[in-house]
């Protein structure tokens, strides 16, 4: 910024030396350097009048971000530690099915743990379902983060669901299947109808993360 300041200064000392020699009429170029000097003038207080706005203008930026990221964050760390367990507890179930398909575990073990995990899943699904954004974020950055949370909210339902159902099939009072295979099969064919899609939220922590970016000033 300085070195522009001193180029422009000198290059309108050179202007002036040139004009002086090429017009001979005083008043003339009197005149012509007034004129030239508050051109100048007006255009260096508009240039600086804008930077000294939009300096005010990236401050007031910073500071509306910082405090989204505060809200957010605080949020989103509760909201992760939930999601780790729902992403436990789906380990967890698939493991179940797993030992007892490999007759690591009798029936009755893998319908015990699954009445065990279906609990711990309700416990936790309730606790998702008392979750809400942040009251602080502005309106785009509460739509996201209310549009995360619902489809995690139907994610956990669902995968409480399966865990139910399979549960519910487990009971080795009420099953019709004596022979494992078709025990693993029942168990199975309880999984696939029941399980939940694939939970997808790269959008919104896409747009999340760029408006909770501080952006770079030049």
């Amino acid at each position: 910024m300085i070195l522009l300041i001193i180029s422009a200064i000198i290059i309108f000392i050179l202007v002036i030396l040139v004009l002086e020699r090429n017009i001979q009429s005083r008043p003339v170029f009197y005149s012509f350097c007034f004129s030239l000097i508050t051109a100048i003038s007006i255009l260096g207080y508009a240039y600086f009048s804008t930077a000294n706005d939009n300096a005010e203008m990236d401050e007031s930026t910073i500071r509306h971000i910082t405090a989204q990221q505060q809200a957010f964050g605080d949020w989103y760390t509760t909201y992760k530690k939930k999601m780790d367990n729902v992403d436990y507890y789906w380990v967890l179930y698939h493991r179940i099915l797993k030992d007892f398909r490999e007759e690591k575990i009798t029936l009755a073990e893998a319908y015990r743990q699954l009445t065990n995990l279906e609990s711990d899943s309700a416990s936790l699904n309730s606790e998702i379902f008392k979750m809400a954004p942040p009251i602080s974020l502005d309106d785009a950055n509460y739509d996201l983060t209310t549009s995360l949370l619902e489809k995690t909210k139907n994610y956990s339902e669902a995968q409480l669901k399966t865990i139910r159902a399979t549960k519910m099939v487990a009971d080795p009072e009420k099953t019709p299947a004596k022979d494992h295979e078709q025990q693993v099969q029942i168990l199975n064919d309880a999984m696939l109808h029941n399980a939940p899609d694939m939970l997808f939220t790269a959008t919104e922590i896409t747009t999340l993360r760029k408006n909770l970016t501080i952006p770079e000033v030049d």
